[in-house]
């Protein structure tokens, strides 16, 4: 073989290395590009369950507020404009309960959404002890809305663990 064939098979196999090497390269890159993206994304999304989560709660509480203004009015009677200010306000922070339940469906996983759905539907029952006309004795009001306030409990602590649950899977606190 001469020189001049020996120079071509050089260049070839220099060009061939460096080919490779770019291929490798542009493969890591990629590879970091996506593991980047992923994390980004798991970081986005712990971000927005951890914010439904506590709204989900926050919105549990408002319904509680502003139920204690109606409570309040079966002790203290209040004009019939007070009271449907009151209502309105019960009636608002459960539609706000009920927009954060649909978010937490939509960023949580299941578990946390079954479990989401159970503590909406016990935060209902508490309101309803007091749309009940059927309940009519004071005693009986109260022994149903202690009930119904346990319920909530329950179904809040058990939405909470589930929440602990599903933040740990992203290395949470």
């Amino acid at each position: 073989m001469d020189a001049g064939w020996a120079a071509v098979i050089a260049g070839a196999a220099g060009a061939g290395g460096a080919a490779l090497a770019a291929w490798a390269t542009g493969k890591a890159m990629v590879r970091q590009v996506r593991l980047q993206a992923e994390q980004g994304f798991d970081q986005w999304l712990r971000e927005r369950r951890q914010e439904s989560y506590a709204a989900l709660l926050s919105a549990g509480d408002a319904v509680h507020d502003a139920l204690n203004t109606v409570i309040g009015h079966t002790v203290t009677p209040a004009q019939p404009d007070e009271q449907r200010a009151a209502w309105r306000a019960v009636n608002a922070a459960l539609r706000e309960a009920d927009r954060t339940g649909r978010t937490v469906a939509v960023v949580g996983p299941p578990d946390v959404a079954r479990k989401g759905l159970v503590m909406r539907a016990a935060l209902y029952g508490v309101v309803d002890v007091w749309r009940n006309p059927a309940i009519t004795a004071a005693d009986q009001r109260a022994i149903a809305h202690a009930t119904a306030n346990q319920t909530w409990q329950e179904s809040a602590t058990i939405f909470l663990a589930q929440v602990e649950k599903v933040m740990q899977t992203f290395g949470g606190d």
